[in-house]
């Protein structure tokens, strides 16, 4: 360590560059290289990218190669390590990625994810205070269509402007987080057969340990969904991650997870009613389109109604989690 500096490693997942393109993917590791020589002038040392991937150790050239292409700057300013997890799910790729590290602090973003200005220094500051354990930055969805901008309304990441008291209550964002690495090497992210359930489950670890999360401004767009079948399988993954989530921090019992999936119901209905109508104007939707958005956002927790009910009943089988290969963007 520097003085007060602590060194740091950054670690990309690329499970979600299965599913965007990789002009996309370059313009997060544009802004990343610029955020890193920022940094670096002020005094941190250069860090190490660890890219943890789904595919063979054979892919690490072709990968190489495409960040070369796509951001040349990127190993001039940080040194790059690919490290593979065949097969790898979304947590499996950043706990993989944590083992490659040696820096005092673990940052974690994904490849589809784009930060801000000055997000790595917001991001590190914290830091400077040896009790920091974690620091959870700020993520939204970007949006540039009546999709998106329905997504962003019904989303589980808080809105870009005006809503700093839904983004303190969320869980921690796995696309935009950081921890001291002796801590997060010593608790990696859970197991679950869930999509997004392990960073809810590690969030509940942290304060059992009575360990405070910094909430930190350091703000990082992510990509839009796209698509009616993301759409729908997204929904019902929704549910079926949601009962997880009541399994292993509330109960077991069956009569009170189906119970839980009408109460849930209830209440993300009303959620979405009030966001759309709350929030929409600032999206730059047309007044004529809030009526279909709020149309499509109960269509959706309707739909993870019944994942969440299928999975508490019994009636659907407690499955890993696999992203398809026909949902396009995620």
């Amino acid at each position: 360590m520097s003085g007060d500096l602590p060194t740091y490693s950054i670690v990309v997942e690329m499970e979600n560059a299965k599913t965007i393109d990789w002009d996309e993917i370059g313009v997060g590791l544009t802004v990343l290289a610029d955020e890193i020589a920022s940094v670096s002038a002020a005094g941190f040392a250069s860090p190490k990218i660890i890219i943890s991937h789904a595919g063979h150790d054979a892919d690490a050239q072709s990968l190489r190669d495409h960040i070369n292409s796509e951001t040349p700057r990127l190993e001039e300013v940080a040194e790059l390590r690919f490290v593979a997890c065949p097969g790898g799910r979304y947590y499996e790729l950043k706990n993989n990625g944590i083992l490659a590290t040696d820096a005092d602090v673990v940052i974690f973003m994904d490849s589809d994810t784009v930060p801000e200005s000055n997000w790595l220094s917001i991001l590190l500051d914290p830091f400077r205070n040896p009790g920091t354990v974690c620091v959870n930055g700020y993520t939204y969805l970007f949006y540039d269509d009546f999709f998106s901008r329905t997504f962003a309304l019904i989303w589980f990441f808080p809105m870009a402007r005006g809503d700093k008291k839904f983004a303190a209550k969320r869980a921690i964002n796995a696309n935009n987080v950081a921890f001291r690495r002796d801590w997060i090497a010593g608790h990696p992210f859970p197991q679950n057969n869930g999509f997004k359930v392990s960073c809810t489950l590690l969030m509940h670890q942290l304060r059992r340990e009575g360990h405070e999360i910094v909430h930190a401004g350091a703000r990082v767009y992510h990509y839009p969904p796209r698509g009616w079948r993301f759409f729908c399988w997204r929904a019902l993954v929704t549910g079926r991650d949601a009962d997880r989530k009541f399994v292993e921090i509330q109960s077991p019992s069956r009569a009170r997870r189906i119970a839980k999936s009408f109460s849930r119901w209830a209440t993300m209905s009303w959620r979405v009613t009030r966001r759309v109508v709350r929030h929409a104007p600032q999206t730059g939707m047309p007044l004529w389109q809030i009526p279909f958005s709020l149309i499509f956002g109960l269509a959706f927790y309707t739909l993870a109604f019944f994942g969440h009910f299928g999975l508490a009943t019994g009636l659907v089988r407690d499955k890993i989690e696999i992203l398809p290969d026909y949902v396009g963007h995620s």
